[in-house]
């Protein structure tokens, strides 16, 4: 991975559905020439998944995260996360840092024990997903907006005319009501990704929370992506970079949270995780088929 490698791969962590045209004009290459790079990165599994699912309002759900420490995992335990009835998809950070997110039928579910015996114990309690609200009712959705969500989720990156043929409907069609669903907050995505497949230069991003005795110099590092972004309230810096190997990211990460003056640190770039795809895609067939079944027919 180089640094063009690392510019395509930072505007997808941020905005995942860029067109190959566009991150060409961003980064001086082609259109076709980001493909090439965005599929090898694919294939070496670093961006393993384009985790696009609906709004959990829109299933008559409530988005519900919980994050847990402890349990420094290589692999995710697939066939266990698959038992919890609701878990819609984790993100993993380094180090042993894990955000679980529930689609749950109530708004204030209690943890679930078998997540704790795979990631470790959790830090506080549920939060809400933090994301815009839907501004569209699920029964506002048409049969039509139900069958170009389901094609999304199936299929995120795919070309307009694969999903529109998944929705039975034509492209122009597809385009007017995805554009719709977009608008509406209706779709959102999870990025899931493997950073220990990164060969080349390795990522790491950070959010330090600090106090008033915090030496700003000390993030004054080499091969940062940018300048560190602070914030005020609370006070705090962003910072995302970059170094040769996992094992130098990791140790960077290790360094700045014991910086003195650091009061927390999350982590802000996935290396791994897990999306319930298939799950996600039979709520939204049961929900689809529950709203537009059609009425038996009256007994003469």
């Amino acid at each position: 991975m180089d640094r063009t490698d690392l510019g395509i791969f930072s505007r997808l962590v941020a905005e995942p559905f860029l067109s190959d045209e566009t991150l060409g004009r961003e980064v001086g290459l082609t259109g076709k020439a980001v493909r090439l790079r965005r599929k090898r990165m694919e294939a070496d599994g670093v961006l393993t998944e384009y985790g696009v699912h609906p709004a959990a309002e829109i299933l008559g759900r409530y988005a519900v995260s919980w994050r847990y420490a402890g349990m420094d995992r290589t692999e995710l335990p697939v066939s266990q996360l698959s038992e919890v009835e609701d878990l819609a998809f984790v993100m993993s950070f380094r180090p042993a840092f894990h955000r679980v997110v529930r689609f749950t039928k109530e708004p204030d579910p209690p943890a679930d024990p078998r997540l704790t015996r795979i990631f470790g114990q959790p830090i506080g309690g549920p939060l809400g997903e933090r994301r815009p609200m839907p501004s569209i009712r699920a029964d506002a959705l048409s049969y039509v907006d139900w069958k170009v969500l389901e094609a999304v989720v199936g299929a995120p990156r795919a070309p307009h005319t694969f999903n529109a043929r998944q929705a039975n409907v034509s492209a122009r069609t597809f385009r007017i009501h995805r554009a719709k669903l977009d608008m509406a907050h209706a779709l959102e995505c999870a990025m899931i990704l493997n950073l220990e497949r990164e060969a080349g230069l390795a990522t790491y991003g950070i959010w330090l929370r600090v106090d008033e005795s915090f030496d700003e110099k000390s993030v004054e590092l080499p091969r940062l992506w940018d300048r560190p972004h602070w914030t005020q309230n609370p006070r705090g810096v962003y910072l995302l970079g970059s170094a040769d190997n996992y094992f130098e990211a990791r140790e960077l990460e290790l360094h700045l949270r014991a910086l003195p003056g650091v009061v927390s640190a999350d982590p802000l770039i996935p290396a791994g995780g897990f999306f319930a795809r298939e799950r996600l895609l039979t709520w939204v067939r049961a929900e689809r088929e529950r709203r537009f079944r059609p009425p038996r027919p009256r007994l003469v």
